[in-house]
C-alpha cells in the first residue's frame, strides 16, 4: 500500500487524473439508469470511499473505444493514450476527420473515443435497490459527476472539501433523469455539508473502533485495480490492426509500437500533469455577507433530510 492514510486525506492525496481497466466485474459495477427509477427518475445517495490499496488512485480514468471488425464482432479497447502512449485509434481518427472527403469524415465517427471514470462508492439508500444499501461497489460514471468531484476538491471560490475523506468528505445525491437518448447527471450534487461516512444507519465518529470497522469493511469491498488501464497484447494488437485496415492503409506498424507496458517516464508525467489537482489550504469559506455559518448548517441539514424523505419512493 502506498504511504497514505486512508483516515487523514487532504484534496491533493486523490489523482483525479490518474490514468485507468476495463474488465466484465458487473456483479460489483453500480450502474443505474434513469430507467431503473421511478418515474424516469434514478435517486440514491452514495459516498465516495479512498482506494484502500492506494488512496492515490480513488479515481480511475481511462479513454476507450468501442471497435467492429469485419467479421461484425465489436469490443471496448483501452486507448494507450491513458497511459500517456501514442494511440493508433486516435491518429486514424483525426485523420479521418480531417479529411477533404465527406465519406471519411463520417466513417471518422466510429472511432470516437470515450472517458471513463471509476471510484470505490458505499450505497448509503437506495429505493429502487434496497438490496445494495450498506455495500460497497464499484460506480462506474462520466466526466459531468467528474467535474462535480472537481468542483469540490479545487472550488471556484470557498471552502475546498475531499469528498473521498471518510470523516470530512461529502454524501453524493445521485439523481438520474433521462435526457433523449441519454442519462443525464446534471441534478446531481454533493450534499452541502460535510459529514462523516455512515456505518449501520447513522454517520460515526473518528474513534479507534469506528476505524476498525471502516477498515475491516474496506478490506472486503470490490478491488478498482482490475478497471485501469489494461495493457494490450497481441489479440488485442490483431484486432485492432483489422479494424482500422477498414478505414486506413497499413495501419500495422503504428499498431504494433504500442507496448505491452507502459512506460514508466510516460506513465509518471501523465499522472503528474498540470492538470492534477493542488493541494488546497482548509481555508475558510469566503463570507460575502451571507448567513453566518450556523445558518447555512441548518439549511444544508435541511436539504439533505429533504433529499431523503424524496428516497422514501
Amino acid at each position: 500500500m502506498a504511504d497514505f492514510d486512508i483516515f487523514n486525506l487532504s484534496v491533493s492525496d486523490v489523482d483525479t487524473h490518474e490514468s485507468s481497466a476495463s474488465v466484465s466485474k458487473d456483479d460489483v459495477l453500480y450502474k443505474p439508469t434513469a430507467d431503473d427509477g421511478k418515474d424516469g427518475t434514478y435517486k440514491a445517495l452514495i459516498r465516495f470511499v479512498p482506494n484502500p490499496e492506494n488512496p492515490r488512485k480513488s479515481l480511475v480514468r481511462k479513454y476507450v473505444h468501442w471497435m467492429t471488425d469485419p467479421a461484425g464482432n465489436g469490443r471496448l479497447v483501452d486507448s494507450p493514450a491513458s497511459v500517456g502512449e501514442k494511440c493508433p485509434i486516435q491518429d486514424a481518427f483525426f485523420r479521418l476527420r480531417k479529411s477533404d472527403s465527406a465519406v471519411d469524415r463520417k466513417m471518422s465517427e466510429k472511432l470516437k473515443r470515450r472517458e471513463q471514470f471509476y471510484s470505490l462508492i458505499k450505497i448509503i439508500k437506495d429505493p429502487q435497490r434496497p438490496d445494495l444499501e450498506g455495500q460497497y461497489m464499484v460506480f462506474k460514471y462520466g466526466y459531468k459527476i467528474k467535474e462535480k468531484i472537481d468542483e469540490e476538491l479545487k472550488p471556484s471560490f470557498g471552502e475546498s472539501t475531499q469528498v473521498f475523506d471518510l470523516f470530512e468528505g461529502k454524501n453524493f445525491e445521485l439523481i438520474i433523469t433521462r435526457q433523449g437518448e441519454y442519462n443525464n447527471y446534471d441534478k446531481s450534487k454533493f450534499s452541502a455539508s460535510k459529514s462523516a461516512i455512515v456505518i449501520e444507519g447513522a454517520p460515526v465518529e473518528r474513534t479507534k473502533d469506528a476505524m476498525t470497522v471502516i477498515k475491516a469493511e474496506l478490506d472486503n469491498a470490490p478491488k478498482l485495480e482490475p478497471y485501469e488501464y489494461r495493457q494490450w497484447d497481441d489479440q488485442t494488437r490483431d484486432f485492432v490492426n483489422s479494424v482500422l485496415g477498414q478505414y486506413i492503409s497499413n495501419p500495422g506498424m503504428a499498431v504494433g509500437a504500442v507496448t505491452s507496458r507502459p512506460a514508466a517516464s510516460e506513465s509518471k508525467s501523465t499522472a503528474t500533469s498540470s492538470s492534477t489537482i493542488s493541494p488546497a489550504s482548509t481555508q475558510e469559506a469566503f463570507d460575502f455577507n451571507g448567513p453566518s455559518s450556523t445558518a447555512t448548517k441548518v439549511d444544508a441539514d435541511d436539504d439533505l433530510e429533504s433529499f431523503l424523505n424524496d428516497l422514501d419512493l
